[in-house]
């Protein structure tokens, strides 16, 4: 009977982690954003309604050349719910990079002379303005840091502060999100 029971608890566990294992990319940004396919989730966003998201993003625990692992999070933010039937018209999208992400907002020319490696960012920072993302990045912070003006990407806003993104957006209806 214990046996029995064992198999019984090794096939459940083997059965839920099957479920996580299926991975899927895209739609909306190709080569960002995994998102793990959950059979019949409980809650989805309604497909019809215009979803309106400001993501607060100030750090970044990214190592080498890997991508901030935040500004992936606002890819598989737009892909699962697209892949769930949410068109990208019925998601506003705004990314605010402050604190220590301030270092995201960088050109690859001058990410190579402050961190001797081409900005992991970028590709990922193309792809989420071409699908209609706002990138602004804190200018208090990005002054504090010392980087000039001439050094940010061209995909990416000046705000006088992040304070002030975050009140101008949730002041016209953006949900804030931060995972930081």
């Amino acid at each position: 009977m214990k046996k029995l029971l064992l198999l019984m608890l090794l096939f459940s566990l083997t059965k839920i982690n099957a479920q996580n294992t299926e991975v899927k990319m895209g739609p909306i940004i190709e080569n960002y954003g995994k998102v793990f396919q959950i059979e019949s989730p409980e809650l989805l966003l309604k497909t019809d309604k215009v979803y309106k998201v400001v993501f607060d993003i100030y750090t970044d625990k990214s190592e080498g050349n890997s991508i901030n692992p935040l500004l992936n999070t606002v890819a598989r933010y737009l892909n699962m719910h697209a892949q769930q039937g949410v068109p990208l018209k019925n998601m506003n999208v705004v990314i605010v990079l402050h604190g220590a992400a301030t270092k995201n907002a960088l050109n690859d020319s001058s990410y190579q002379k402050h961190f001797k490696i081409s900005n992991p960012n970028t590709a990922l920072i193309e792809a989420l303005t071409k699908a209609n993302v706002e990138l602004f990045v804190c200018g208090q912070s990005y002054v504090a840091h010392k980087y000039l003006m001439n050094e940010k990407s061209t995909q990416v806003k000046l705000a006088l502060s992040a304070l002030t993104v975050l009140i101008e957006y949730q002041t016209n209806g953006y949900q804030l999100i931060t995972f930081n």
